[in-house]
């Protein structure tokens, strides 16, 4: 192993010791010195006044600076800005030009060669050198290497630092940046690089081979909310039309995201499966702006050197949430809590919910006789005082119009609950009600309810704000007058969150047992804090199966 590493030390010094050679007037590529094959032309200043004193070298295009070990003719403009090379062999070359007096560049590309021919090139115009930088924090795979522009005399060695700097660039856009490490070499420009003059433009996650863009529309022609929105859980959705499920790792564990700055962002993936070609994934974005179109953010993949963790913190519970089921899971022995406080839930064999085909990737279905349960949560962070502020959300498909109760997520019939309901205190309804209940020591049950309105998929929200209630259906407010139901029974806070029917038995004001629900049941979603109006609306745009709120951009990039 140290042979190995020494040779590959020498190897290395052997090659950077090439760039020492100083500019020759021989000729390129063994051609020999009788041939009349050349080259002249003209570089320019900015203002087009003849840029005298200007080295200008011929490399041919697809020149390494660092393995190749072939000699380049250079020359200095005269008084009129005029260079010339002669005993050229036939090929393509670049030529590049620069005032090291001025910090000033120029490329002129692609210039072919012919058999006995004086080649007349393009005006060169000196403008300032740009600098190109890359990132490679996230991966090691290039120490030790190289990052170099194919044709030109630009590079950069690898080392412990983890961005990579190239400066002295003439400006322009460069379709090939090359990074060279221990197991090949890459690409690191998606789509062409663009170098402007005197600036410094910016790779983001050199190596992978993919990218595209999402924006988040938010305005009237998309998920129509006019406020903005903090610390949000954007849904991402990728199938078979829109996605190469075989460009990146079989579990998506090669995938990032940025924002506009390049940040990168926190993200989980509900659900990746490659062989059925779809996936869900939510991602934070701290501010989601209110009436924009423009705002977007980057996702990356293609890179099976990387294996990114998946963050806890899109769920996070300093956002306050305190409990989310995404009730995709493959075992009912786990069903798992999205925030880090751990409430998995499970489904005991005897009353074992199904997998089915959710509003976002996979849900659970109700026959009826099942439920889930949330062990040890009673005393737990999902049990409010009275006053407290808390938001309880769920999407549902009620498939039985029975004139029965079903529940739908409960911390006890005498805390706070979801269900559909035939009760209300006119008296009984001849269709179902969504009905959001808070129980308190003083005014007993507060009900809000609703309309359900047919056997298709709804979000229904909960609010309670100190002693504000509102019930959401769809992202609209639907009722915010509780009807009150009076009794003598007290306020309980001993049951374990549920999921499909109550803790114990309703009797009251009529006997109604468990309550289990009969339908679907998705995106179950407690929270420590009153959501907004904006937020819950935008829930519903972007988590809708026709989702509002995000579009691709067309112009996607790939390598």
């Amino acid at each position: 192993m140290k042979q190995q590493v020494l040779k590959i030390s020498i190897g290395i010094m052997t090659m950077l010791s090439l760039l020492s050679i100083e500019c020759t007037t021989t000729n390129l590529a063994g051609a020999t010195t009788e041939t009349t094959n050349g080259l002249t032309g003209c570089i320019l200043n900015s203002d087009n006044t003849p840029a005298s004193h200007s080295i200008v070298k011929l490399l041919p295009v697809d020149y390494n600076p660092v393995y190749d070990n072939s000699e380049y003719q250079c020359d200095t403009t005269d008084s009129n800005g005029v260079y010339s090379f002669r005993g050229v062999d036939t090929g393509k070359y670049s030529v590049i030009a620069r005032n090291t007096k001025e910090l000033t560049s120029c490329l002129v590309r692609n210039i072919e060669i012919d058999q006995d021919t004086i080649q007349m090139a393009p005006e060169g115009i000196l403008k300032k050198s740009g600098s190109l930088s890359a990132s490679f924090s996230s991966e090691n795979a290039v120490a030790n290497g190289y990052v170099y522009i194919p044709g030109t005399d630009v590079y950069s060695t690898t080392g412990s630092e983890s961005t990579v700097y190239l400066s002295d660039i003439p400006s322009g856009e460069y379709e090939e940046v090359i990074a060279v490490f221990k197991n090949g070499h890459a690409n690191i420009a998606r789509n062409p690089v663009v170098v402007n003059a005197g600036e410094t433009s910016t790779v983001t996650f050199p190596l992978w081979k993919y990218s595209t863009d999402f924006i988040l529309n938010t305005t009237s022609s998309g998920a129509d909310v006019t406020g903005n929105v903090y610390d949000f859980p954007v849904l991402i959705r990728l199938n078979g039309n829109t996605f190469d499920f075989s460009e990146a790792q079989p579990d998506g564990s090669d995938v990032a995201f940025t924002n506009a700055s390049n940040t990168m962002l926190p993200y989980t993936i509900e659900r990746w499966d490659a062989e059925r070609k779809v996936a869900e994934i939510w991602v934070t974005i701290d501010t989601v702006y209110g009436n924009n179109q423009t705002q977007s953010i980057s996702m990356y993949w293609g890179n099976p050197s990387v294996q990114f963790q998946q963050s806890m913190t899109v769920f996070d519970t300093a956002n306050g949430f305190q409990g989310v089921w995404h009730l995709g899971d493959s075992s009912n022995s786990k069903l798992a809590d999205a925030t880090d406080n751990g409430y998995n839930g499970i489904s005991p064999d005897s009353a074992s919910v199904k997998i089915d085909d959710g509003v976002i990737g996979l849900c659970r279905y109700f026959d009826g006789n099942d439920y889930i349960t949330m062990p040890s949560t009673a005393r737990s962070r999902l049990s409010f005082d009275e006053g407290s502020y808390y938001t309880v959300s769920a999407w549902v498909r009620l498939d039985a119009f029975d004139n029965a109760s079903h529940c739908i997520v409960s911390k006890g019939f005498e805390q706070y609950y979801l269900r559909s309901t035939y009760i209300s205190t006119n008296s009984a309804s001849q269709i179902p009600l969504w009905e959001y209940v808070e129980f308190s020591e003083t005014i007993k049950w507060q009900s809000l309810n609703t309309p359900v309105a047919d056997k298709n998929w709804t979000l229904i929200t909960g609010v309670r704000k100190g002693t504000e209630q509102k019930l959401y259906c769809n992202g609209v407010l639907v009722d915010s007058t509780a009807d009150i139901w009076i009794n003598t029974v007290s306020r309980n806070t001993s049951n374990d969150l549920y999921i499909g029917r109550f803790a114990a038995p309703v009797l009251l004001p009529l006997i109604e047992g468990h309550c289990y629900f009969k339908g679907a049941i998705d995106e179950v979603r407690i929270l420590s804090k009153a959501q907004t109006p904006e937020w819950i609306k935008l829930s519903y745009m972007n988590q809708r199966s026709d989702d509002k709120l995000v579009i691709r951009r067309a112009d996607s990039t790939t390598k």
